[in-house]
This record gives C-alpha cells, sequence and structure tokens, in this order.
C-alpha cells in the first residue's frame, strides 16, 4: 500500500457513496441520498482550507492501482469558553476502508496514521464521532484507547 494525499473533490465525490450509502441505510431519515454533484461541490470548498487533509490509502499491487481507504482529518483549534478551557485537537472527519479491503486490519492502520500525524504535529488529542450503530467502528476506536467523553440524545416531536 501507498499513502497519497489529495486534494481531488471529484475523487472524494465518488469515494463518498460508500460512506453515504452506509450512513443511509443505518439512518435513513437523517441521511441523504448520494448527490456526487454537491458532493464535488462540498469538498472544493472544503480544500480551501490548508487544515483540511485526505489521505488514501492505494493498493499498488493491484493493476490497475486500486483505492482501498481514505483518511479524512483536520487540525482544529476548539476556542476556550467561560465554561470550559481550549484546546487542538486533530478531528477525523471520515475513515472509510472500502468494501472489499475491510477486515484485514487496515482500520488499525489509519488509526496508527492518525497518531502518527498528531505527534508530528505536535497534536494532542484526537477526536472522532461514530453511530452507535456502527459496532464494528465502535469496537476498534475502544480498542484503540479511544474513550467516550460525550453523548448526543435526540427526540422526535410529531406536529
Amino acid at each position: 500500500m501507498k499513502i497519497i494525499e489529495t486534494r481531488d473533490a471529484k475523487l472524494l465525490a465518488e469515494l463518498g457513496y460508500v460512506m453515504q450509502d452506509k450512513h443511509r441505510e443505518m439512518y435513513p431519515d437523517f441521511f441523504k441520498p448520494y448527490n456526487e454533484k454537491e458532493l464535488v461541490y462540498y469538498f472544493q470548498e472544503l480544500f480551501k482550507n490548508p487544515k483540511q487533509q485526505v489521505f488514501l490509502w492505494v493498493d499498488d499491487q493491484k493493476e490497475p492501482e486500486q483505492i482501498a481507504a481514505y483518511l479524512w482529518l483536520e487540525e482544529e483549534v476548539v476556542p476556550e469558553t467561560v465554561y470550559r478551557y481550549g484546546y487542538t485537537r486533530l478531528y477525523l472527519h471520515h475513515i472509510l476502508i472500502m468494501p472489499t479491503y475491510q477486515g484485514n486490519g487496515l482500520g488499525k492502520e489509519l488509526l496508527a496514521f492518525a497518531d502518527n500525524f498528531a505527534k508530528e504535529q505536535g497534536i494532542p488529542q484526537i477526536e472522532l464521532h461514530y453511530w452507535p450503530n456502527n459496532e464494528i467502528a465502535k469496537k476498534l476506536y475502544h480498542q484503540f484507547g479511544y474513550e467516550v467523553y460525550t453523548e448526543i440524545a435526540y427526540k422526535t416531536i410529531t406536529t
């Protein structure tokens, strides 16, 4: 596997269908249907911020080369408020492993990459969000030392 950074909005929009479909399957009332055009525009705007970075894991043993996974991260300063201290974090927006590459330890490799990236940049904390129905992700993050420190609850009001 080789790891390369990309700012290719069209490529990420194409890859986005995997994540969007998975999330929509779990939470159909929350997630919109996949829309490549909107995702291309979204990533084009996103990449105007140099703190947004996406890394691809490319299987260079395949012909043609195939994208096995991607990791979208952002260095972010969380400002201090009257209630809590400010801090700098590495926020993991997306961790996506393509279906044919799942179950082979690639998730651990992506998380180790994030750990090393944070260390090299002097970032003391990594944060991510995941959906409670995503049991595989929840287990992996726990094994990798992630701790839950906040939870969000919701209630639907019928009108």
